[in-house]
């Protein structure tokens, strides 16, 4: 089986890896000159001890060790599906199955007077490093982009600096508004302040003095931009999703035969629409199942999204769909939650939050913060990934949790307290219903 793969990135390289330990022969073609950084990490590169290694893999590394056919400097012009033809600038490429890896593109969302000096387009890893050597200079810094990324910079440069961030009018996206009172809280307590608005310019003689939003002045010496992106495919005669990327199932099969994708230039049906997953764990995930299919196999990926990560010292972890997603894909889901109270905002130190299907009770989505969140993610995963209802979360056996302090898990009590709540509002309806008899 001839596995040609498009991308050197995290999901290019799994399924380059994937697809020689499952027996076939894989060629791996890039269109840069070397293999790709770890973009989620680049974040670190503003922190006083950065963690972690920014590079991949090395291109010389995964042909000898995997014996991936490594063409650099190549990328896909265009895919003929019926001809198993992959075109490039420097000529043709036959394959009996592709994978697609492409990533995503940067999307040029010019804002008036970004090319003063002070203002931070965050495009690359020279531009987080440039952004590191200034920021001790700068007192009031002003950052805009997507949700996740947008916290993961304030957080890494709000120490001794004032900063807001601009998030947009879609806020924190897909937190919860429990989940997302609880990270405003905390990035207050910061310095921080989160603006659901967008910078509508940037102000100043040559250097930035101020940015303009909402009829607002602010007063900065500082802008960060994080650009938003948007799927990166080739010419292929594939369907795409709802956000521009190749449409795939849990396959990652898309609709031409024998091309499958994954990673940031894929898109997952969910009902009758599809979602996204920009994120490193999705991107290797999607990137294995991709790679043992395209070489044969019948592997199936249970991708949830899952985020957890540590925000401005509160622990969160994410995995699943928010009623949104869940509404638009044709799903009828409610939101519940575990309430806010206690000291800190959450009761008993934690919060949880579900989605669910009011009919099936099949929860869609989960959300915990507080302490020992992080420590659940694999659960949290599981929980969504299995299709669990709010039964089984709530009568379930559960060992000990450490740093909980329950005898049930955040989840578990949270899923309790809606079925006790869908219970108690059915007897009020049988009762309403019999009163009009």
């Amino acid at each position: 089986m001839r596995v040609l793969v498009a991308g050197g990135g995290v999901a290019g390289i799994t399924a380059s890896v994937a697809a020689r330990r499952s027996g076939s022969s894989v060629t791996l073609v890039e269109a840069s000159g070397s293999l790709g950084l770890n973009q989620s990490m680049f974040a670190c590169l503003l922190s006083e001890s950065p963690r972690g290694s920014l590079r991949l893999k090395d291109a010389q590394s995964l042909s000898s060790e995997y014996g991936v056919d490594m063409r650099l400097n190549e990328g896909i012009l265009s895919v003929d599906s019926s001809s198993r033809t992959a075109h490039t600038a420097g000529g043709r490429i036959e394959f009996d199955s592709l994978v697609l890896a492409t990533g995503s593109r940067y999307v040029n969302d010019e804002v008036k007077g970004m090319s003063k000096q002070g203002v931070f387009a965050m495009r690359s890893m020279e531009d987080y490093l440039a952004l590191s050597r200034s920021r001790r200079a700068m007192s009031r810094i002003m950052v805009m982009g997507p949700p996740l990324r947008s916290l993961m910079v304030a957080q890494a440069i709000s120490s001794g600096q004032q900063v807001k961030v601009f998030l947009g009018a879609g806020g924190l996206g897909r937190f919860s508004p429990g989940l997302e009172r609880i990270v405003e809280r905390a990035a207050r307590s910061r310095g921080v302040e989160l603006l659901n608005a967008d910078i509508d310019n940037v102000v100043g003689m040559k250097r930035v003095e101020a940015v303009m939003s909402a009829g607002m002045v602010y007063p900065c010496d500082g802008v960060v931009m994080l650009p938003r992106s948007a799927p990166l495919l080739p010419r292929v005669d594939c369907l795409v999703g709802d956000h521009g990327g190749a449409l795939v199932d849990r396959s990652m099969r898309t609709t031409s035969g024998g091309v499958y994708a994954a990673g940031d230039c894929a898109e997952l049906r969910l009902g009758s629409s599809s979602i996204q997953s920009r994120l490193h764990s999705s991107s290797e995930l999607m990137g294995e199942v991709a790679g043992v299919n395209a070489a044969g196999g019948a592997a199936r990926a249970e991708a949830t999204g899952t985020m957890a990560l540590e925000v401005f010292g509160i622990e969160v972890c994410t995995a699943g769909i928010g009623v949104e997603e869940g509404t638009s894909a044709g799903l009828d889901v409610e939101r519940a939650d575990s309430g806010e109270t206690g000291t800190d905002g959450m009761a008993g130190g934690t919060y949880a939050s579900l989605v669910y299907d009011r009919s099936t009770l099949k929860v869609h989505g989960v959300q915990v913060a507080g302490p020992g969140a992080i420590a659940l993610s694999e659960y949290v995963s599981l929980v969504v990934s299995c299709g669990s209802t709010l039964e089984s979360l709530a009568y379930h056996e559960s060992p000990y949790l450490p740093n909980i302090n329950k005898d049930k898990p955040p989840i578990g009590l949270t899923a309790g307290k809606i079925l006790r709540q869908i219970q108690e509002r059915g007897i009020e309806a049988q009762g309403t219903h019999l009163r009009h008899r």
